[in-house]
């Protein structure tokens, strides 16, 4: 027996203005802060919208959003944005019988196997570790990753290259498995807004 749908189907729009692939920036946080650092979930007034019959259902509203007191709680992770590697994706994974899995993965390349950058990498890749992501895209969307169930540092590669025509680089990827696609904000605005906190 099939499901009652929650909310009526919607039509897809076709636009081409700006479906340029890429990512330019990504910001990353605990989900869960500490005594001294903030986390996503000490951030007062974000408002997610989670019900699927509400018009802006998946949209994040910032208006009222205050920072955790224990600190900052995103740091932004520069990469180069023409590397022709940093992705992110987020596949939905539907079963016959009803069960459903999203997983996102962001995948970034940081140049250059420095202490500073070994880490940073190093914090984010503690054992049983929760973090978030804001990832903004080269086609003007913005996306806030990883924010019911958390994402976790999957792997992260280090290699000094072979030779001048390759790059000393770090690679982290970060993936999880949430329930929903990844929430969106509405404008570059709202976005930097939460990346400031």
């Amino acid at each position: 027996m099939a499901c009652t749908p929650q909310a009526a189907l919607q039509g897809i729009t076709y636009d081409c203005a700006n479906i340029i692939g890429g990512i330019k920036s990504l910001y990353v946080g605990y989900k869960k802060g500490g005594a001294t650092f903030g986390g996503f979930e000490g951030l007062g007034g974000v408002l997610i919208e989670r019900n699927y019959t509400d018009p802006a259902y998946g949209t994040i509203d910032v208006s009222s959003a205050t920072a955790d007191p224990n600190g900052t709680t995103f740091y932004e992770v520069e990469f180069n944005t023409k590397d022709g590697v940093s992705v992110f994706t987020d596949v939905v994974t539907i079963a016959a019988d009803g069960t459903k899995e999203v997983v996102p993965t962001i995948m970034v390349e940081v140049p250059l196997m420095s202490v500073s950058n070994m880490q940073a990498l190093a914090d984010m890749s503690q054992a049983g570790v929760e973090l978030v992501a804001l990832v903004g895209t080269a086609a003007s969307t913005y996306h806030l990753v990883g924010a019911d169930f958390g994402l976790y540092a999957a792997s992260i590669d280090g290699t000094s290259g072979t030779g001048r025509s390759e790059k000393n680089r770090y690679q982290l990827t970060l993936t999880g498995s949430e329930g929903e696609l990844a929430y969106q904000f509405l404008s570059e605005a709202d976005f930097n807004t939460m990346a400031a906190l």
